[in-house]
């Protein structure tokens, strides 16, 4: 048993070193993007250690997106889109003829068709937890929710999933939401009705994406993460009132694609100009003084 156990243990730092050296020599640019990596018996012969090993050290790789196979040819650097032609999505709330839409970049986006040929899906579903949290409301609750895809018509790759979770309130007093909303979207029909503008704040993280996800976005399967935001549409509070949501709009789009850009204003304390340091401002100070 204890021979065994030290085996395994063996074989699982041998691969975790492989990949190490794998990886270094790929970020190095040792072995640069497109480029084929050593055979399998090569590395095998190189590190002195089965093929068993160099396909787990290979399996390591391929999670971390930074190699891929490709059929009768062996094993290849990942070409990376983010080094050729990353696209930063500012985040703010513009506006053009069409409606509102979120940064200059993606104003000629369109909405796209499902693969049942639909472009706006609005349907009832279990809400996930943390657009539930947003909204007030227990996770797997049934709200409406308008699931689009909305992208580059020139740029297959380029594009974004949608889903936009409709408060029930808003369900209920504004029923048009649920349905077309024409000219000017949901956004246009929510102010006109509430006579008032809306505000929105974002969260952005990361996650891996679904097989159904990594589908509709064109992306590979596995090795590469989504790009999350969860927007936030609320009125604003007045006086005791407090702000009232009215959508949670869920963004999913590939990091491979794009990255999120903003500002950095100046706060108070780093207002400018400041008052030069004097001389011994980095001395070290003395703890008997």
């Amino acid at each position: 048993m204890e021979d065994d156990q030290r085996r395994d243990w063996t074989m699982s730092a041998r691969y975790e070193e492989i990949a190490r050296d794998l990886r270094e020599r790929i970020t190095s640019g040792e072995f640069p993007p497109g480029s084929p990596l050593p055979l399998m018996r090569d590395v095998a012969a190189q590190y002195e250690v089965s093929d068993i090993t160099v396909r787990k050290a290979w399996g390591l790789l391929k999670r971390e997106g930074l190699i891929e196979s490709r059929r009768r040819a062996g094993m290849f650097v990942r070409e990376h889109p983010d080094r050729v032609r990353l696209m930063v999505r500012n985040r703010q709330i513009e506006r053009d003829e069409l409606g509102y839409y979120s940064g200059p970049e993606v104003q000629h986006w369109r909405a796209l068709p499902h693969p049942d040929g639909e472009q706006t899906r609005v349907t009832t579903a279990p809400v996930p937890a943390d657009v539930a949290d947003a909204l007030g409301v227990e996770a797997g609750t049934h709200l409406t929710v308008r699931k689009r895809v909305i992208g580059d018509p020139d740029v297959p790759e380029h594009r974004q999933l949608a889903d936009s979770w409709i408060a029930e309130w808003v369900a209920e007093e504004v029923p048009s939401i649920t349905g077309n909303t024409g000219v000017g979207g949901m956004y246009d029909r929510l102010e006109e009705w509430a006579g008032k503008p809306l505000h929105w704040r974002e969260e952005v993280s990361a996650r891996m994406p679904s097989p159904e996800e990594a589908e509709a976005l064109l992306m590979p399967q596995t090795g590469v993460p989504l790009l999350r935001a969860i927007r936030i549409t609320f009125f604003a509070g007045r006086g005791r009132k407090p702000e009232r949501i009215v959508e949670v709009q869920d963004i999913r789009m590939s990091a491979a694609l794009f990255a999120v850009g903003y500002p950095l204003p100046r706060g108070s304390s780093a207002k400018w100009p400041v008052a030069p340091a004097s001389s011994d401002y980095y001395r070290a100070t003395d703890p008997q003084e």
